[in-house]
Order: C-alpha cells, then structure tokens, then sequence
C-alpha cells in the first residue's frame, strides 16, 4: 500500500510545518501510515488502543505502539494479505491481558515458522513494556531526544496529557495529515478502483431490489448483506444514507427517513449508499423511481444529469472546488422548478467522506464557499443534489480520480433515472 511513500509525503508536510514528527492515535490515520488495525478498534474507545510515531528525520525509525499480548496479530494481518508498515515497536500493557499472554503454558507448542516471526517482531522493540500506552509515548519521544521539539498530535488530549507531565512542545497535526491523505498513492488508488467496481454491484442490486409491494427497510437489510458479504463494511444504521420515499416535502427526519410501508409505485428512492472497503469509503448515489415515472420528472432529472456532466467536466489539476460547483453559469439551472434548492459540493474521500484540505472544521460554510485546490493524486466526490418539492429530487454522486490533465469517474453505473417497474 505504498507506505513508504505515504511517510515521505507526511515527512514533507511535517518539515513544511515546521514539527518534528507526528504522534498519531486515531484509528484512520495509524491505518493510513501503517496498515496496522485492531478488532479492538470497533470499541470505539475514548483512549487509544494503537499508536505511531512518524520522525521528520528519515534517520529516525518510524515506531509502532501496541499492546504487547497484540503482536502476533502483525503477523496475521501479514499472512492475510495486509502487511503492516513499521521500522520499531513499543509495547505496552493493555489491562491484565499482556499479564496473561505471558504466562508459561507448558502444552502451548508453537510452530517454527510462527516462532520465527515473532522472533523478527521482538526484535525490533525498544524499552521495556510500558505501564500503558501514553507512558509509552512520553519515553519514547524522551529517550529519542524528542521531549523539546514540536511534536504534533492527532488527539489534543493525548498531546495535553503527555505536556503536563514533560513540558513536550506541541502542535496539532490534523492539517498535516489531511494534505498529506489528500493525494493519494498508486496503493490507494488501486483500492479505490476495486471499491469503484463493488459501488457498481451494490447499486445494481439496490435496483433489482426495488419494486411495487417491497418495503424500504427490507431493501436496506437486503442490501446491508449484500455489502458485507463483498466485504463493506455498510454505514452503520443502514447503508442508505437519505431513506426512503418523498411525499410532497422532503421528511424531517432528512438522513433517516422511515418508511416501512409497502411501495405501491410512483415513488422516488434516493439511493446514496455508502460503506467502507478496505477501509476507504464508497459514496455513489444514484435515483430510482418506482413505477413509470412521468414525463416531467424525466425532463427534470435528464436536466440535472447535464448539469452534473458540465460540473465533472471542471474537474481538473488547477481548479478550485467552490468555483467548480456553480450552477449559477449553467443554463440548465434556471430550467428548474426552484434553482435554489439544487446543492453542489465537491470534497476530497478517503478513509472518511469528508478529509478535504481545508481549516478546521471542515464542516463548516467556509468549505463550500472557499473550496480547496484540486490536485493530482486526488480522489474528488462530486454530489448534485436537487430537493425541488415540486416533483421530487433528483439526486447523483460520483468518485473521481484526478489525473495529470483530467480526471476519471470510479463508478460506472449510469446517471440516467434507475426505473424499478416490477
């Protein structure tokens, strides 16, 4: 997965910052610098469980924090087909698990080639086995001569914790890291190319499963199984993010909408599914109608499509992403019943939907009206959404790979209305 190149792009970032190195604690950042991920992570814990440190200095080794009974799962992961990037490793006791991973078990009997790797894992740690995971941090960052240079965190917390017991000099590295995730490796977009062709089957199926008398929560579970059975992992909740069927207005309940009762033709699904495959996200959205849709509603949605495809065709090396979503200049829009209601927004996917390279918070109205400057390497997600009450929405999302001149959808699921008549 590239991760050599991956820490010399944060390396780049982190010496442009002026830091010397990076402590990352959260889950998507250790999983970008080193592949390694825990079944412990689907805690969701408010502490870490994993950390790495990541020196400006290429001279400095890149070094892994885990808890010691958890070693051998460097190995699984490995043989499993996922290997794990680190140059040395701290260890740490979690609870009382490491206390009886080391216990004697006189009929344990390890084979050779298992015994082998672990004696490469062990050595390549450093110091002795921390009373927990920050103590760990803090003599590392100490005995590596690191306690009075920057040192930027992931988790202010655990940057907090740590100065107060050493005075470390700190600094925030979400801007570093989200301009480093950003540009994508060759890696990365291997995988985004294989999520792009699972995004397709799952919307292919989403629509064979639509139809007069199905219910919109079946079609969910039905879906949901489609997803982990192709290893997604579907948004949690439901794999739809918008629900179900419109009824006049758009319901209050806007990302969740509950509809249990059965179709009985004429509605409009919105079909923005999203998961995660190897642990990047799928976001394509597509609309279907159950039913035959009427002529005005074909119009207004073929009219959003041409929207859609000048939008995409903005979509190069250069540009900036507020203005790359106006609609204002496009004819198409004021052909709709209320032009106010269609919204645009590009953002840069990864690891999560939204990591585009903008000021903290990312959420907020300046990085729709700002934007960020698109770059090669980029993986760009494209959503025109329209919410005219009149006839319905008409919603489309694609993932774009950015190229040298251009760019290249990652799904290819047409744009046109998906008619589920059956």
């Amino acid at each position: 997965m590239d991760y050599a190149l991956k820490i010399s792009q944060l390396r780049q970032h982190l010496a442009q910052a002026g830091a010397a190195g990076a402590m990352l604690t959260t889950t998507d950042n250790i999983l970008y610098a080193t592949g390694f991920s825990s079944v412990m992570d689907g805690w969701h814990l408010i502490e870490p469980i994993a950390a790495v440190f990541v020196p400006t200095d290429t001279d400095q080794p890149v070094t892994l924090f885990m808890p010691e009974a958890s070693l051998v799962s460097i190995i699984t992961s490995e043989r499993g087909g996922y290997p794990v990037f680190y140059e040395a490793i701290r260890t740490y006791d979690m609870l009382n698990f490491c206390e009886t991973a080391r216990a004697q078990d006189a009929h344990l009997a390890l084979p050779d080639s298992l015994n082998d790797a672990l004696s490469e894992i062990t050595g390549r740690i450093e110091g002795a086995c921390a009373e927990n995971i920050l103590f760990g941090m803090k003599v590392c960052l100490e005995e590596r001569g690191f306690s009075r240079q920057k040192i930027l965190f992931d988790d202010l917390r655990v940057a907090t914790r740590i100065a107060a017991s050493n005075d470390q000099p700190w600094g925030d590295a979400l801007e570093v890291m989200l301009a480093s995730r950003a540009i994508k490796t060759p890696g990365e977009i291997a995988v985004l190319e294989e999520s792009g062709r699972l995004a397709d089957e799952i919307i292919a199926h989403t629509v064979s499963e639509l139809g007069i008398g199905k219910t919109w929560s079946a079609i969910e579970k039905s879906v949901a199984k489609f997803m982990i059975d192709r290893d997604v992992d579907p948004l949690p909740g439901s794999p739809m993010l918008f629900g179900g069927a419109y009824d006049l207005v758009f319901r209050s309940d806007l990302f969740r909408t509950p509809y249990d009762i059965p179709f009985e033709g004429g509605e409009i699904a919105i079909m923005e599914t999203q998961g995660r495959y190897r642990g990047f996200w799928i976001d394509i959205n597509r609309t279907a109608f159950v039913g035959s849709p009427p002529q005005a509603y074909l119009d207004q949605h073929a009219a959003i499509t041409e929207i859609y495809q000048v939008l995409t065709s903005r979509l190069k090396p250069g540009a900036n992403t507020a203005e790359l979503c106006r609609t204002d200049n496009i004819p198409q829009t004021q052909a709709l019943d209320a032009p106010g209601k269609l919204l645009v927004v590009a953002h840069s996917v990864g690891h999560v939907p939204l990591e585009s390279p903008v000021p903290y918070p990312g959420t907020g109205w300046h990085a729709a009206r700002d934007g960020f400057e698109v770059k090669p390497g980029m993986a760009i997600s494209i959503d025109c959404l329209y919410f005219g009450s009149k006839l319905g929405p008409s919603h489309m999302e694609n993932v774009f790979i950015v190229t040298d001149t251009g760019n290249y959808s990652l799904y290819q699921t047409p744009l046109d209305l998906q008619i589920a008549s059956s």
